[in-house]
Parts: C-alpha cells; structure tokens; sequence
C-alpha cells in the first residue's frame, strides 16, 4: 500500500480547513451572518426583509435554543443579525448579545417587517436575504453551498465586494487538486499514520473547547449525565458527548470546533477520541491521529450524502468516524477499519434528521452505543461480506448511500418539515 506525497499534502491541508470554531447551531449563524451583513449595508433603519432559507437550514434552528437568547425559531434569528450587525464574526456572530440587544431582537422578531421562506429547489445550504430600509434602499445577500460563503451581496442592484467576507480560515481559497473520490481509504491511512504529533497539535484548540462544553452542562435538565471516575470508557465516552451536544443544543454560550461545518459533528468526532486516551492511556499522538481519521472519514461520507441532508449527519458521518477514530487508537489496521465504516453504516443508515434541538444528543449517544457493538464485532472477526447496502470496500457504500441522499432524500426532507409545521401548529 502507498499514497502519493501530492495526495498526503492535500489531505493534511483539507484537515486543517475542516475543523472551525462555531457558536450555537451552526445554521443559526448561517442566518444571522445573512441578515447582518444586509443590516450594514443599508443607509437607513430596516423597513421589511423576506429570508429565504432552504428546507434543510429552516429544519435545523426551528426548534433548537440560541446561546444567549432562548428558542426564537427562524424568524428571531434573521432578527438577530439584523440587530448585532457583527458580520465580521461570522459563525460566531451571536456571542456576545447583550441583555439589551435580546430585547431588541425579540421587539424585531414581533413585528412584521421580516418573513421566512422556505425555498424549494436550492442548495441545502442556502440563505437570501432581501432587505429595504425606510428610504427605499435595497440589499440583497446571498450565502450558499456553504455555511459561511458569501455568494453575492447587491446595494441597489449594484454588486458589492465580498472579499471582506470570506473565512477567516479560508476553505474557499484552498484549491484541492483532488476530487473526493481521489481519495481513497489508503490514502487516509497512510497518511494520518504518518504524520507527527507537530503536524496535529492544532488540534488541541477543539479539543480543549470542546471539553469546556461537556462541562457546561445546562444543571436544571434532569437527563445530563454524572461523570466520575468509576465509570467505563464507554459510559464516559457516552457521558461527555450526550452532555456537550445536549448542552449545546439547549444554548450553551460557549463556542464549540465545529467539523464540516457543524458543531455537533465536531463534538461527535472530538470528544470520544480524547476520553479515550484518558481512560486508556493511548499516546498524545495517537489521539491526535484518531481525531484526524474522524474527521476525514466525516469529510468523505459528508461529501456524499450532502452538507445537508434528510440523513443525520451527526450518526451516519461523524459518529461512523468516531468510532473509525477509536478503532485507531486501538491499533486496528486498515482491513478493520474498513469493515468498521461498514458496520457502522449498515446501522446508521436510515437514521433521519428531524432538526437540530436538545433530542439530538440521544440519537448521537444510540450511535456511539452501537459503534463500542461494531468494535466488538472486528475483534471477534464477524465480516459482513459485501451484504445488503455494504459493499466490500467501504469507500463504494459511501458513494451508493450518497445516491440515495441527493435523489429520495431530498422528498424526504420536506415531509419532515411538514411535518415538524404541523406539530408546531398544534
């Protein structure tokens, strides 16, 4: 087995871009960046904005808490960004509202003057704003295929730069040389058992923020789990990641590192890695290496299914590659961890999304539960044996479960909206 050097540059590259700070649902701040930066641009006080937001972002802040807010829903979101006007923030927009911007961002969300749409037919990252002031100025924005790209943004029909806009972390200036399906599970491999501690030790960032949100868990909900040293690696495992997502999910004002642009999947891939060197006493490197598997096995099953999908990201990608990552650490070789990719999305597959919200930490820790079953099963030498969805290399399940998120999935997604409508309705 080899990969190329060409191959590896791009892959350690691409890990450094995947990894992000976020502060609540990264959705949330796909929207409030929106909406702010049509705030700036406007010469007067905001008159009326219609928010066109696709099915998959308007599913995930509709019932999940905003840090420092509460549950606004989408309609207060757009609010929010109108009021903050800190587009320079980005994802992390949000952070810092003051008592009295709440105040002015719900007064906002009570009016009429903003409208949501849910646009049919567009990218499932998709936000457009088209806002008015008081004296008839006009600013369009436009963020799509991803949470933080800046498309267009026009002041009176007059196209205004973006640069100033761009990732701080700039993904969009990095020019990969491969396609996603140029890489294989080889070349992952290889690569990542290469590398030294020096090439990862950015990784410390996330985890070390990552931690400080298991740790803040919100104490009045009865579900957090206790943590102490008695208790397995697994029940730790399942302890700080249910807390951080569940914490994050009720609005947590904490940042989190997110993980292809989402940061549940950023706690799903980070946190497991790191409790298991603890509890196990793996090496610093190995940790380092087993976050890096994750999140590029995250990459690659994202990069199939979709940024966003009907699919949970959250259990089909990133706890796939969680487990991926804890395999590693447990020294599996590459045949093992192929076969761990396939047990586990012979599970997950099928796992629906039904907006980001506090539930969302009980699907992540069903799936890790599960994945601590698929180590198992390697060590015992089960082999699924191309069955069912997977195929023998686990790389083509991936690409053939994409099939089926980008064609009956997108269906899927707006009866989930409709139905989650229906029962806010009731």
């Amino acid at each position: 087995m080899k990969t190329t050097n060409a191959k590896q540059t791009f892959i350690l590259n691409l890990l450094d871009k995947l990894v992000t700070p976020a502060f609540g649902c990264t959705e949330i701040g796909c929207i409030a960046f929106a909406t702010s930066i049509a705030s700036e641009n406007l010469k007067s006080p905001l008159a009326k904005a219609t928010v066109y937001v696709s099915g998959f972002i308007y599913r995930n802040v509709i019932n999940v808490g905003v840090p420092l807010i509460g549950k606004i829903g989408a309609k207060g979101i757009a609010a929010a960004g109108f009021i903050v006007k800190q587009s320079h923030k980005k994802l992390l927009i949000l952070e810092n509202v003051s008592k009295t911007q709440v105040n002015l961002i719900k007064k906002l969300a009570d009016t009429n003057k903003i409208k949501v749409v849910v646009q049919k037919h567009c990218d499932p990252v998709y936000v457009k704003v088209i806002a008015k002031d008081t004296n008839g100025n006009r600013c369009d924005v436009l963020i799509e295929r991803k949470h933080d790209t800046v498309k267009h943004i026009r002041l009176n029909n007059i196209n205004l730069p973006t640069e100033t806009y761009t990732k701080t972390k700039s993904t969009n200036l990095f020019q990969p040389k491969f396609d996603v399906n140029d890489i294989s599970l080889t070349d992952i491999y290889l690569t990542i058992k290469k590398v030294k501690i020096k090439d990862l030790d950015f990784l410390q960032k996330g985890i070390n923020m990552n931690e400080d949100v298991a740790n803040f868990p919100t104490r009045k909900n009865k579900y957090f789990h206790p943590i102490h040293e008695k208790l397995s690696w697994q029940e730790t495992v399942l302890a700080h990641t249910f807390n951080a997502v569940a914490s994050r999910m009720d609005g947590c004002p904490l940042p989190v590192m997110s993980s292809n642009d989402s940061g549940d999947h950023g706690l799903t891939v980070n946190l497991p890695q790191f409790v298991y060197h603890q509890k196990m006493h793996t090496t610093k490197l190995a940790m380092f290496q087993a976050i890096a598997l994750a999140n590029l096995i995250t990459w690659k099953i994202k990069k199939n299914i979709g940024s966003l999908s009907a699919y949970c990201g959250s259990v089909v990608a990133a706890a796939t590659g969680s487990i991926c990552g804890i395999g590693l650490q447990r020294n599996y070789n590459i045949n093992q961890i192929n076969e761990l990719i396939n047990y586990c999305l012979n599970f997950f597959t099928g796992v629906l999304c039904d907006g980001a919200k506090i539930s969302c930490a009980w699907k992540i820790e069903s799936a890790l539960s599960v994945g601590f079953k698929a180590l198992e099963s390697i060590e015992k030498k089960f082999k699924l044996n191309g069955e069912g969805i997977n195929n023998v290399d686990a790389f083509k399940t991936i690409k053939l479960i994409g099939g089926l998120s980008k064609t009956i999935m997108n269906t899927t997604n707006e009866k989930i909206i409709d139905i989650i409508d229906y029962n806010l309705k009731r």
